[in-house]
């Protein structure tokens, strides 16, 4: 059953706004999002400011959660900044697209009511042009009662349904076609003085312009892919300002459920967007803290490993390390190089004013001592690097004695390094558990709050009011008064309210009320779109029809069996999410299937692909091996289609009778007439061929082409005049091509 829904329509003091939404948001009334970019763009820029501050929070809380809870996240913060930035840009140019595409429809419009130049955006001295924009549906009697105030109208439609009206008006009489037009929706356009004045040059303009965008878009279109790719974790960018958060939903619940982590009652409520920006930032303060010390402990770790590796080499010689100083004039060093590679730095260091000393040899390696002018430095480093000279003489500085008292000294140091990073990774590890709750608080109170901020920029607001709508189920109206009334109370009457009809035309939300039974078919009746208010709820229907159908198609006892005891796992055990899914919704479906499966496997006498004695009357084990057994399968297959087709037709044409729609309902090829045709067309066709769908009781001898002076073909034939009849009914144009028919 489709359960209708009511529009809310409610008035607060802005200082009561949040509160009130919220409470509304638990009372389950769905917010209504019906501005445009034209009426609200003024009325957006008051919640800007505050929803951007939010999702810089927002951001700034998903790199604290991901540093403290995602291994190698804060190597790519930068790639994450770099995708927020770009997506933001991309936004602001879905916008700026849509403003250009919106303004080339305008200034067609100016141009097709026979105007070259866009109205001056000043009224003249004694005549005033207007731009408006009007739905079709509310033009009616309104264009002839602005002409009665001595108005010149030329009007051009707009795509989606709208018309544009270029007015002029004597400017004493402006103000009351305004009036006259707020007995509508309407919309008044202001063109950008940026624009040129002759529409031609306007049109070359934006054209460009949008060009200009459109390809800045498809560039950002791949470097956000690109960037999304190098994220370790993906960010849903579905168009919804939520995405960051909600890429942390799953992240929320799993450390929810490690730490047992109960968040206090009432504190998500209290929790303020500058309380979450405080906590938020002593968080990373401290987390920041303790990975900075890690990250230099590990790299003063990486270099004491480098330097040990160099004296295990060194610790069996039997020298003591040279000192090394800053002299004024001269420049030494000290590391290694192949022994058959000695030969060739001496030759090449001849003459140039360098001392070579070899201080010891072992496993084919020289360690040498190299002594320059400072003068001479750049060309000795660069010969010596050309025949693959070592320089240890950054790390040898930093010690003296003989190499294996050095390498006794590295390696205390390493161990002290090692304890100590190991106390601070034991304090990180402290931090994450005491610092989740709060994160899962701070997480909670960020999702609300943006979420609030969506829903005001969807409003409608003055200085001191805030004017809300939604919808709620018309079942619903009298519970919900009952809760206003308290809200009212508690607030002592700062809000009002009433409820609704929708407005002919308008999309209104709908619920469907099944039997507890049926309810599990309802995901599979909204994968095919959901029924609007004024058509029939088909959930009872597809769910006998789609379980029958498996059956028909599965027919296996055994099968059917462990179909049914998985679904019981699902349901009663699992109790988890499958790819997305609930466990649940989907355990029952299976016991459906399996419930179907088993039945007509126990009548046509299958058990896990072994034939047994079937149930049906008259079967018997093997009967599939017959042909003719095979030709009644096909025939009940055609049968059913042919049921479910005349089922769909009849209850699209109670729909129309249901509406008032009695024209529709008769004539229509989903009426009366189409039930009518498609009937005489399969009855035409049994007589054709001579079909038998019930031996002894439905049977139709076959007439071959005397189907055609049969009553089912006249049948069809009188369907198809109806369904020619209902442009005529209807006054509209006739068309007798087949598609129409």
């Amino acid at each position: 059953m489709i359960v209708p829904a009511k529009k809310l329509v409610l008035i607060t003091l802005r200082d009561f706004e949040r509160r009130v939404l919220r409470r509304l948001g638990e009372l389950g009334v769905v917010h209504l999002r019906r501005m445009n970019i034209w009426d609200s763009r003024e009325l957006l820029e008051g919640e800007l400011e505050r929803v951007s501050e939010l999702e810089e929070t927002c951001v700034r809380f998903a790199e604290t959660w991901y540093s403290l809870y995602k291994p190698g996240f804060e190597d790519e913060r930068n790639i994450f900044r770099k995708y927020v930035e770009v997506r933001d840009e991309l936004r602001r140019l879905y916008a700026s697209r849509m403003e250009l595409r919106r303004l080339r429809n305008i200034i067609a419009g100016i141009k097709a009511v026979g105007e070259d130049e866009i109205p001056p955006s000043e009224s003249g001295a004694e005549l005033s042009t207007l731009l408006i924009i009007l739905p079709k549906d509310t033009l009616g009697k309104l264009i002839k009662r602005i002409k009665e105030l001595n108005a010149i109208v030329k009007r051009a439609e707009l795509p989606g349904d709208e018309v544009l009206l270029y007015l002029a008006v004597l400017k004493d009489r402006v103000e009351e076609v305004r009036e006259l037009l707020g007995e509508a929706y309407y919309q008044e356009i202001r063109l950008p003085d940026y624009l040129p004045r002759r529409c031609d040059e306007a049109l070359t303009y934006l054209d460009l312009r949008s060009s200009e965008v459109e390809k800045r878009i498809l560039e950002l279109e791949r470097e956000l892919e690109e960037l999304r790719v190098r994220l370790i974790w993906s960010v849903d960018d579905g168009g919804q300002r939520l995405e960051i958060l909600n890429a942390l939903r799953n992240e929320v619940l799993r450390l929810r459920e490690e730490f047992s982590i109960e968040v206090r009652a009432g504190a998500v409520g209290d929790m303020s967007l500058e309380e979450a920006k405080e906590d938020l930032d002593k968080i990373t303060k401290e987390y920041n803290s303790i990975r900075e010390r890690i990250e230099q402990l590990r790299a003063e770790r990486e270099e004491l490993e480098r330097m040990r590796n160099v004296l295990s080499l060194l610790s069996g010689l039997d020298i003591n390390l040279p000192e090394l100083r800053d002299y004024e004039n001269l420049v030494v060093l000290i590391g290694v190089v192949d022994e058959k590679s000695l030969d060739k730095i001496r030759e090449a260091l001849k003459g140039r004013l360098a001392v070579v000393e070899a201080l010891a040899a072992r496993d084919g390696k020289v360690l040498l001592a190299i002594t320059c002018l400072k003068g001479h430095f750049a060309e000795v480093n660069e010969i010596l690097h050309g025949v693959g000279f070592e320089d240890l003489s950054s790390i040898l500085a930093k010690f003296s004695g003989s190499p294996s008292e050095a390498l006794e000294e590295v390696s205390r140091r390493l161990e002290s390094l090692r304890a100590e990073e190991e106390r601070l990774l034991k304090e990180l590890l402290e931090l994450r558990k005491n610092m989740a709750p709060k994160l899962v608080e701070i997480y909670e109170a960020l999702e609300l709050n943006l979420r609030l901020e969506e829903a005001l920029r969807g409003s409608l607001q003055t200085d001191y009011l805030r004017i809300v709508q939604g919808w709620v189920s018309e079942d619903a109206v009298g519970w919900l008064s009952e809760k206003l009334e308290e809200m009212r109370r508690e607030l002592k009457g700062v809000i009002a309210y009433r409820f609704e009809d929708p407005k002919p035309g308008e999309k209104a939300p709908t619920l469907l009320k099944n039997p507890g039974i049926f309810k599990v078919f309802e995901s599979i009746v909204a994968l095919y779109g959901w029924p609007g208010r004024h058509e029939m709820d088909p959930t009872i229907i597809s769910g006998m029809l789609w379980t029958i159908m498996f059956g028909l198609m599965f027919p296996d006892l055994g099968q059917g069996i462990a179909i049914i005891v998985i679904g019981l796992f699902f349901t009663y055990v699992f109790k988890r999410r499958i790819l997305g899914m609930d466990s649940r919704k989907i355990g029952r479906l299976m016991i459906g299937m399996g419930l179907s499966a088993l039945f007509f496997g126990a009548l046509f006498g299958e058990f896990f692909l072994v034939e047994v004695q079937p149930l049906l009357p008259g079967l018997r084990p093997g009967w599939l091996g017959e042909s003719s057994s095979i030709i009644w399968l096909i025939k009940i297959a055609i049968f059913f289609g042919i049921a479910q087709i005349l089922l769909g037709i009849a209850l699209a044409a109670l729909k129309e009778f249901r509406n008032g729609e009695m024209i529709s309902a008769i004539f229509s090829h989903h009426g009366v007439a189409g039930l009518i045709t498609y009937s005489g067309f399969i009855l035409t066709a049994f007589h054709f061929l001579g079909v038998t769908v019930v031996p002894g009781l439905l049977e139709f001898p076959e007439l071959g082409i005397g189907a055609l002076m049969s009553w089912p073909f006249f049948l069809m034939v009188g369907g198809l005049v109806m369904m020619i009849l209902k442009p005529i009914l209807e006054h509209e144009q006739v068309s007798l091509g087949l598609g129409s028919l």
